[in-house]
């Protein structure tokens, strides 16, 4: 695979993981009705800011050790596949259920720029969950000895996805037609990202198995 459809799979495949909801959907949904939108862009900025920790976390800390341990590194490709079809497979058996946006605590009805800032942050700092599948993607993606600016790259593209993603929900679900619409669409939607995941994941464990086998050969 070239480094540019290396890339381009890397965009497809974490933008299907932002636009699946969770934590931070719910907490960009309360920020938007409650806030002025540039209080949203600055929560916006601190839930990208987490991503960005974690993706330079994942691409620089385990380089090295991959490049020693070849085992570890299929071990974390099939580790990495199942993870990503049971997310896949999770986002598809509760594509009917309703989207709950009710947080575990009040958000403030006016955030000062720090508090909307820290409060994005600590929402995807917080969640074990992204370090894992940015571990999963890059470990597949982004092979060993790739050169430096392709890792620069993959963690510009994964901010851009989270930061233009998460901003343009930010802007758009503030209003009650934007919500009605994505209600109505939600089961497709999750649907269709929990297939490719799962497929995805597949591709992972599939391609991981068959190196192995041809070096035991």
């Amino acid at each position: 695979m070239s480094i540019f459809w290396s890339l381009l799979t890397l965009a497809g495949v974490h933008l299907l993981a932002v636009a699946s909801p969770g934590p931070a959907f719910v907490s960009i949904v309360q920020t938007s009705t409650c806030n002025p939108r540039r209080i949203t862009i600055l929560h916006v900025l601190g839930l990208g800011a987490a991503i960005f920790v974690w993706a330079t976390a994942a691409v620089f800390g385990m380089e090295a050790l991959l490049v020693r341990v070849a085992w570890l590194y299929r071990a974390l490709e099939i580790g990495g596949g199942l993870y990503l079809m049971y997310i896949g497979i999770q986002s598809f058996l509760h594509a009917r259920k309703p989207l709950a946006t009710a947080a575990n605590d009040a958000l403030p009805a006016h955030l000062t720029p720090l508090q909307a800032f820290r409060r994005g942050f600590t929402t995807n700092f917080a969640n074990p969950k992204v370090m894992v599948f940015f571990a999963s993607i890059f470990s597949a993606i982004l092979k060993p000895g790739e050169p430096l600016w392709v890792r620069f790259a993959a963690i510009v593209i994964v901010f851009l996805n989270e930061t233009l993603w998460d901003g343009g929900l930010g802007l758009l679900l503030s209003t009650a037609h934007a919500q009605r619409v994505y209600t109505r669409a939600k089961t497709a939607i999750d649907r269709t990202a929990g297939a490719v995941m799962s497929l995805f994941g597949l591709r992972l464990i599939w391609g991981a198995v068959g190196t192995t086998r041809v070096r035991i050969s």
